[in-house]
């Protein structure tokens, strides 16, 4: 598989070296495909139909610029993004905030997650956050074992609280001091 011309970065790479930059309009085409994969194939998200690009554009790039959105990116191709999301509107909230990470498939497993998380909790420590919370499907164990691994503890599990593939889903939300 080429991308951008070049052979894949993810190919064989296991311990690959991830870099980060501000997500940026050109990144939303990519970002819209990454996303709506995970909508159509998975519970890591709970939309439930695709989006489309507008709606991708709010998620990621509108809003209060302490919580941002990165690119995540091995060998300058795009390997998923991670950002920060306002946990709840109410200034109390405001040294909170709500993690989130995809990564395309192929870049899983080779530590790219481990950076991404340690690059977005130095962001949010030096924009002035406390909390970070990581709001995960009960069966996504890979995600949750990453969290965990990164020092995230367990401080939340809501039964039953989504739908999805005419299942009913947990979610449980982990919550790290940064």
């Amino acid at each position: 598989m080429k991308i951008m011309g070049k052979a894949d970065p993810f190919k064989g790479n296991g311990g690959a070296l991830a870099a980060f930059r501000p997500l940026v309009p050109r990144d939303l085409p990519e970002v819209l495909e990454l996303y709506n994969q995970y909508v159509r194939t998975s519970t890591a998200t709970f939309s439930i139909e695709p989006v489309e690009l507008a709606e991708m554009e709010g998620m990621v790039l509108g809003g209060d610029r302490r919580y941002a959105s990165f690119a995540v990116l091995v060998e300058e191709a795009l390997a998923g993004y991670v950002l920060l999301a306002r946990y709840k509107n109410r200034e109390a909230y405001d040294t909170t905030a709500e993690v989130t990470l995809y990564l395309k498939e192929e870049a899983a497993g080779r530590g790219i997650g481990t950076q991404a998380l340690d690059f977005i909790e130095g962001h949010a420590k030096s924009h002035g956050f406390r909390a970070l919370l990581a709001v995960i499907c009960e069966e996504n164990q890979a995600s949750i074992a990453l969290f965990r691994k990164m020092g995230y503890f367990q401080c939340a599990h809501f039964r039953e609280v989504g739908r999805k593939f005419d299942r009913m889903l947990d979610v449980v939300v982990y919550e790290k001091l940064v």
